[in-house]
């Protein structure tokens, strides 16, 4: 009897241990997955301020023409949250990375040698949201940029099993508007040079054309 306590107890030990190794695999696989879905979500959301925003330098219009969060934990505060990209239902929906086969090119179903996978990961648990709020700048209000520059936020969510918590990712960036376009020369052009790296010298006098000094990279 001791035998068979003693070999039931060392079962036990390493079916615990196998579990709760399995287990901490489970979520960092998980984890990467909510993160790779916030990488999506921030360069589809990147992309959706530029469009909004045009040629404009300041994100003030652009408040006002989205819809401010009021959630738990998003609502409230002297900068509120802004639903950058809405999801497809009601408010506070998520946007889902679930990979419709259909929408697959055969390659993409198939190995390197041809064959037709049986079965391939669908992400039908996998979502994101995006945000958006103003950086501290010369206002306080939360509701007009003065600077340029505001705060994105995505959020990857992995769904686990039925009463199982949620894996999420956070990542957040500060960016500024860029569709402006900048006047550039080559040269010293801005200050009235010309492709003869040469200053003209204007005035009452006859015009001095000085040579303008060059970097050379050596042999």
């Amino acid at each position: 009897m001791g035998i068979v306590t003693m070999v039931t107890l060392a079962v036990l030990l390493s079916y615990g241990l196998v579990s709760r190794e399995a287990e901490v695999q489970g979520d960092g696989r998980r984890y990467k997955e909510a993160y790779f879905a916030a990488e999506a979500g921030l360069a589809e959301g990147r992309e959706a301020m530029r469009i909004r925003v045009g040629a404009e330098r300041r994100y003030t219009f652009a408040f006002a023409d989205m819809q401010q969060v009021n959630e738990p934990g998003l609502n409230g505060g002297i900068r509120p949250f802004f639903e950058v990209l809405p999801g497809p239902g009601a408010p506070g929906s998520w946007n889902s990375l679930a990979i419709n086969p259909a929408d697959l090119a055969p390659a993409e179903r198939q190995s390197p040698s041809g064959e037709d996978y049986a079965a391939f990961p669908l992400q039908e648990n996998v979502r994101y949201r995006v945000f958006v709020r103003d950086d501290e700048d010369d206002t306080d209000d939360g509701l007009t940029d003065t600077n340029g520059q505001v705060w994105l936020i995505a959020v990857g969510e992995v769904v686990g099993r039925a009463g199982s918590r949620p894996t999420r990712a956070v990542i957040q960036t500060l960016i500024s508007n860029e569709n402006a376009p900048a006047v550039t020369s080559p040269g010293n052009e801005m200050t009235g040079g010309g492709p003869a790296n040469t200053y003209s010298e204007t005035g009452p006098g006859p015009t001095i054309l000085t040579p303008v000094m060059t970097l050379n990279s050596g042999s």
